[in-house]
């Protein structure tokens, strides 16, 4: 069990029975509320002993490795809903398991989404439907936007900073969980009164970042169709299945379904700073800013302690930054420029409850952190 301890430290959203968002593909919402798995981003920082016997037990359990990041990989399937793992150097693939499914099973990868919506902001920066980075959402929302002053200088940047300034718990009452069950996404966050200055104190907060989905809707093109044109298509992914809100737009936040090779595909246009085989996909300008520290979280003892836009950012050992973008229950795409790597694992979500969606979650990412690329 949880202590409250333990609970304090959890970043991310409590699971409870609730109405699923509609999916992009039906529109329509299942019959039955059951305990769906809602959280974008869920980590619970665990005490090094806790860390160490985790570790160890997997380790036991394990034929002997004959090297780490062979130690790595093992780990990685003793993570009780791994799905898969790949590691790519230069656009070859090093090494890649899948240990549930194929290369061609969609993952719903949670939080991973906000990175895509990420890089489709640094799409439309490029194409000129949103001016820049300091343009207000009063500007950019449309007959949404705040009448709130202050509200409506809310800037794009702030979105994807997670600096936004609004009152939010993104693991409580006051924000997701009441916002995941409201009729208007949207609504339900400008009405939130603002506590801190906006651009000035970071706050993991999905549905300010969603904002970014009904901005690109309403300065850009509806947002599955933007992705389709500038992002998806050039990369040769297929339209996916992605969340909808109550009120049709797309989740800027989370769930988005993608396979393996597809996040590989997203983290290597990360590595190559916008660029796709001939094509600069999104401007290499942006990518440097994205995968720049914009704010430090407050977490300076946490393996990533400082964030960009719409990704974390950490340090591997020996001092070479390496980007994460992160989703519930086990959901990564790591991408390490002075290794030229990218790192993806999936995890399944169908059935989890909180306590299993945190632990996969916390193991998986201490296989990846700790152990797979210090080996890369």
């Amino acid at each position: 069990m949880y202590t409250a301890a333990d609970r304090s430290a959890i970043r991310g959203t409590i699971l409870q029975p609730h109405r699923p968002w509609r999916d992009a593909s039906s529109r329509s919402s299942p019959a039955d509320c059951q305990l769906a798995v809602r959280a974008p981003r869920y980590r619970r920082r665990v005490p090094a002993h806790r860390c160490a016997l985790v570790l160890a037990a997997c380790a036991a359990c394990a034929s002997s490795p004959s090297t780490p990041f062979d130690a790595a990989f093992d780990d990685a399937s003793n993570v009780a809903h791994v799905t898969s793992l790949s590691v790519q150097r230069d656009g070859a693939v090093v090494r890649e398991a899948y240990y549930r499914g194929t290369a061609r099973t969609t993952h719903d990868v949670r939080s991973v989404t906000k990175t895509v919506t990420s890089l489709l902001i640094g799409v439309a920066l490029d194409t000129g439907c949103v001016r820049s980075l300091d343009q207000p959402i009063g500007e950019l929302l449309g007959d949404l936007a705040p009448t709130d002053p202050a509200k409506a200088a809310i800037t794009v940047r702030d979105l994807l900073s997670m600096t936004s300034g609004f009152e939010w718990q993104e693991d409580g009452a006051i924000g997701y969980i009441d916002w995941d069950s409201s009729p208007d996404q949207v609504e339900y966050v400008l009405a939130l009164p603002l506590v801190t200055p906006p651009g000035t104190r970071f706050n993991y907060n999905s549905g300010a970042l969603h904002l970014l989905s009904v901005i690109l809707t309403h300065a850009c093109a509806p947002t599955a169709s933007f992705a389709d044109q500038y992002l998806f298509g050039p990369l040769g992914i297929p339209r996916p299945d992605w969340e909808l809100d109550e009120q049709g737009n797309i989740n800027g936040a989370a769930g988005i379904q993608l396979t393996t090779p597809q996040l590989v595909a997203i983290g290597q246009l990360i590595l190559d700073r916008g660029r796709f085989g001939s094509a600069q996909i999104v401007s290499a300008s942006y990518i440097d800013l994205m995968t720049t520290s914009q704010i430090a979280t407050g977490e300076a003892d946490d393996e990533t302690p400082d964030y960009g836009f719409g990704i974390w950012l950490g340090t591997r050992p020996g001092g070479d930054m390496f980007a994460l973008a992160e989703g519930f229950g086990g959901q990564f795409i790591a991408v390490v420029p002075e290794r030229r790597a990218v790192v993806v694992a999936t995890s399944e979500l169908d059935g989890l409850d909180l306590h299993t969606g945190s632990s996969d979650f916390i193991a998986l990412f201490h296989v990846l952190v700790r152990g797979l690329l210090p080996t890369l």
